[in-house]
């Protein structure tokens, strides 16, 4: 979760695939401890329309006929 861990080397296994219901609320409760960390240091978290994108979707480009004969 965090940019602190390393990632194991070689393929994931799957054990790490497995979603028992143990892992999911080990995941929860690390993200959770997470999020209480990063607000106690001054973050903030803003909600979001849904459907928002920070890239809007650009107009293709068309380059048809622009390379002289």
């Amino acid at each position: 979760m965090t940019a602190e861990k390393k990632l194991p080397e070689g393929p994931i296994t799957t054990e790490e695939l497995a979603r028992t219901p143990k892992c999911n609320e080990n995941v929860r409760s690390a993200m959770n401890s997470e999020v209480e960390k990063f607000l106690a240091q001054g973050g903030a978290v803003t909600q979001v329309e849904s459907g928002y994108r920070a890239d809007p979707p650009k107009k293709p480009e068309s380059k048809y006929g622009s390379r002289p004969i």
